[in-house]
C-alpha cells in the first residue's frame, strides 16, 4: 500500500473516531469491525484493514499526547519501539 494513501486512510479513520465520539480506550470487537468496514470503503485491501485501524488508534494517542517524544516514549503507546 502506498504510504500517502495509507496515511490519508489513517487520518480519515481517526477523524471518524473523533466525529462519532468513539472511545479509543479498549474498543469493542464491534467498533473494530465497524472501522475495518469503513477502511474497506476507503479502498483499503481487506488484508490491511486491521493494521490500518490499529495505526489510527496509535495516531490519535500520539496526537493527543503533549510534549512526548514517541521515539523515547513509544512503549507507552504500545508502538513497539522505545
Amino acid at each position: 500500500m502506498d504510504d500517502n494513501f495509507r496515511n490519508q486512510c489513517i487520518e480519515k479513520i481517526a477523524l471518524k473516531l473523533s466525529e462519532e465520539n468513539i472511545s479509543t480506550n479498549e474498543p469493542s470487537f464491534e467498533t473494530i469491525e465497524y472501522l475495518q468496514k469503513f477502511a474497506v470503503s476507503l479502498g483499503v485491501d481487506i488484508s490491511n484493514t486491521e493494521e490500518v485501524v490499529n495505526e489510527s488508534f496509535l495516531y490519535i494517542a500520539m496526537k493527543n499526547a503533549k510534549d512526548i517524544d514517541p521515539l523515547t516514549k513509544g512503549d507507552e503507546f504500545g508502538a513497539g519501539f522505545s
